[in-house]
């Protein structure tokens, strides 16, 4: 009923509403900028295929096939060992290779459905497969709030050292 993908230029951007005005802006201002840039890889739910289409307008949801359901991007960085929570920074060098997990958001009218926990291990299952190709040692979030770090704690991610929206998920 969902696919996953790269976000391309076909996809219609400028409806998307997650009730988070600067995700939304990112979304339709910046991500492909980054995309096409290399900066950032972004990845959006989308609605499988036209039948996919047709379910989702006869449950009330006013979307079509390029309507984004949800999204995240993912880029290359650096993090310093006093970034990382304690009990794991004894074991890095000082400066650390990860995966920045830079956005996630769900359009509003579908959160609390499930969509953000498929697209996070979408996320972990990309970071994993390019820490095979380039080193990295693990996922960094910065949670936009508490609700946010604790969905990402769900998750096994680790808060960072005095930094309660700073977390760390170790691929290795």
């Amino acid at each position: 009923m969902i696919k996953l993908e790269p976000l391309t230029g076909h996809h219609e951007r400028k409806a998307f509403d997650c009730g988070v005005e600067p995700l939304n802006i990112w979304l339709k201002q910046t991500a492909w900028q980054h995309q096409t840039k290399g900066i950032s890889r972004t990845f959006v739910a989308t609605p499988a295929d036209q039948q996919a289409v047709d379910d989702f307008q006869t449950l009330g949801y006013g979307l079509d096939a390029t309507s984004i359901l949800g999204f995240y991007a993912l880029a290359s960085a650096v993090v310093v060992m006093d970034d990382l929570p304690m009990e794991l920074a004894k074991r890095y060098p000082r400066q650390v290779p990860v995966t920045r997990l830079g956005r996630l958001a769900i359009r509003a009218d579908m959160q609390g459905q499930g969509l953000g926990q498929l697209l996070l291990a979408d996320a972990i299952n990309r970071a994993k497969s390019a820490a095979e190709a380039v080193g990295s040692a693990g996922l960094f979030v910065d949670a936009k709030d508490e609700a946010s770090s604790f969905f990402y704690q769900r998750f096994g991610f680790t808060v960072c050292h005095h930094q309660p929206l700073k977390l760390y998920l170790p691929i290795w």
